[in-house]
């Protein structure tokens, strides 16, 4: 009847990149949360209820979710025979899919139990989701050319969950940077080992000497951005894998080669980049992920009984977001801003339900004709309202519901207005690491894209004016705040005027090389295989 959550030893040596950890293993993972737990020597915390939560509405709400589920529960369906085959033969073992969260209806999360471990004398039982695959390699480019088979990746993702290290920072950030390095010949070893990246001993000692901060590891145990100046190695390099704010790419179509998206999508990838402090995509997946994984180029959700065509997608953006060409694959910028401004608003939505990022908002579907999706007689995109009223007794409707999260939005923003003078040139900053050529190619283009600052203006001025705010600062109106019955404007603005005169004038953003621009290995395909869509 106990749950905890818990830091590791990255925590407690105060890592930026420090987890902190459920039972469940589902992590806080990004913005080093298990630092601030170490610096106030906060090992766990652990809570035995003895009481239910107080529900306004049950059976309403039973029924929502039993309509969610029937509706997306097969969605991520895979055959797991041939995996369990192989644990047989390598010495037992057994995995299964699960959610991933305790509120998400579709399992994609790989729960494994009793697998021998490769270095380690024991068995492991845990889970295996999002990113954590990559430790196996396997081959995608020459970045990610080592194997250490299944077994091992799932011992390093156990080792590295216990340590309390953050997957996405070693492997789409630290681990391409080192590998880039290695490659332009500015690194062969470290902490005097050679790099050995099929070596499981290698790896667990990289691992270890991130989390106790040993010789270069307590550089790495920084993120790679500073880890990089930490050891002056590859500044230049460093910055094609980390979009900005010190994250690794995230569903960017440039630093991470993780997340196959292709120009237009990745337009309001760039806004949210812009305008969040962290990587946004913990929360944005709505339009930049599901509408790959969704349409025509897509692999994750394909359905040859009911395939989702470009007339289906467009469609459903004249739906959703009033453009038609807002899920146009030969649209350009056009209407870009609009998805942006309505998924900055969802994730804020998902984030307070809380509701799985993966499956909400409910825009897609396989069962009906024109493929929207609509759960119990109900537009898919309003189901987060409905839910928040059956839990809550709160009578809103979907445009008070909507006005709560702009409330929120705008706070946020306000804060950091208030406190580092946040602004759109600031926001902007990260606009290089769109601006070269994207990983991938729109099929239906041919050619690889990069981001024009002179087309992509104005979808900033007008996703600005979409939220009410400024055009040239980017801070909330006066009256915007005054119209979501926030009285905090003074106190923002004599907040912003104060940071500006402590915080040291920011330097100038060089360009980020394309340093895969004239790689041998860098292949022009239109889209992932099938092997790595099926690693994703």
């Amino acid at each position: 009847g106990v749950r905890t959550l818990t830091i590791g030893q990255a925590g407690e040596t105060l890592s930026r990149i420090a987890t902190v950890h459920t039972e469940s293993t589902s992590v806080a993972g990004q913005g080093g949360f298990g630092a601030v737990m170490g610096s106030k020597k906060l090992k766990a915390i652990s809570v035995s209820g003895s009481s239910e939560v107080p529900v306004a509405h049950p059976e309403r709400l039973r029924e929502l979710f039993r309509a969610v589920a029937a509706e997306t529960r097969d969605l991520r369906r895979r055959d797991l025979s041939a995996m369990n085959e192989q644990l047989a033969q390598d010495g037992g073992g057994h995995a299964r899919l699960t959610a991933c969260t305790a509120y998400c209806p579709s399992p994609c999360r790989l729960e494994v139990t009793d697998v021998q471990g490769c270095q380690f004398d024991r068995k492991w039982s845990g889970a295996l989701a999002c990113v954590s695959g990559l430790f196996r390699g396997g081959g995608r480019m020459a970045l990610y050319d080592w194997n250490v088979g299944f077994r091992g990746a799932f011992e390093l993702n156990m080792h590295a969950n216990r340590l309390g290290l953050n997957h996405w920072e070693i492997l789409v950030g630290i681990v391409p940077w080192l590998r880039s390095a290695e490659r332009a010949g500015l690194l062969n070893e470290l902490n005097g080992q050679p790099l050995a990246w099929n070596d499981m001993a290698f790896w667990v000692r990289f691992l270890d000497d991130m989390a106790y901060r040993r010789g270069d590891g307590a550089a790495l145990a920084e993120g790679g951005v500073r880890a990089a100046e930490m050891l002056n190695l590859g500044t230049e390099i460093v910055r094609r894998y980390y979009t900005g704010w010190g994250y690794s790419g995230h569903w960017d179509g440039h630093a991470a080669f993780v997340n196959y998206i292709v120009y237009p999508f990745w337009i309001p990838s760039a806004i949210h980049w812009a305008m969040d402090t962290r990587d946004p995509a913990s929360s944005t997946h709505g339009y930049i992920q599901n509408v790959i994984y969704w349409g025509p180029f897509g692999n994750q959700y394909k359905r040859d009984e009911a395939p989702i065509t470009w007339e289906h997608m467009k469609g459903i953006g004249e739906r959703v977001y009033g453009r038609a060409d807002t899920l146009d694959p030969l649209s350009g910028y056009e209407g870009k801003s609009v998805p942006a401004a309505y998924h900055a608003l969802r994730s804020v939505m998902k984030d307070c339900l809380p509701t799985d990022d993966q499956v909400f908002p409910l825009i897609y579907s396989h069962k009906t004709e024109d493929r929207f999706c609509r759960v119990a007689g109900i537009d898919g995109p309003d189901v987060d309202s409905h839910l928040f009223r059956a839990g809550t007794g709160v009578d809103w409707d979907p445009i008070e519901f909507s006005r709560a999260a702009e409330r929120v939005l705008n706070l946020e923003r306000a804060i950091s207005v208030r406190h580092f003078a946040k602004d759109r040139r600031m926001d902007e900053r990260v606009l290089p690491s769109f601006s070269y050529d994207e990983n991938w190619v729109n099929p239906e283009l041919g050619q690889r894209m990069a981001l024009e600052r002179e087309r992509f203006d104005p979808v900033m001025d007008h996703y600005l004016a979409l939220r009410g705010w400024d055009q040239e600062n980017g801070w909330p109106t006066r009256e915007t705040l005054q119209g979501l019955d926030l009285e905090i404007y003074d106190e923002m603005i004599a907040g912003a005027a104060a940071a500006s005169e402590r915080l040291p004038e920011l330097p100038p953003v060089a360009p980020v090389e394309d340093i895969h621009r004239y790689d041998p290995d860098r292949t022009d395909r239109v889209g992932p295989s099938k092997e790595e869509a099926a690693a994703e």
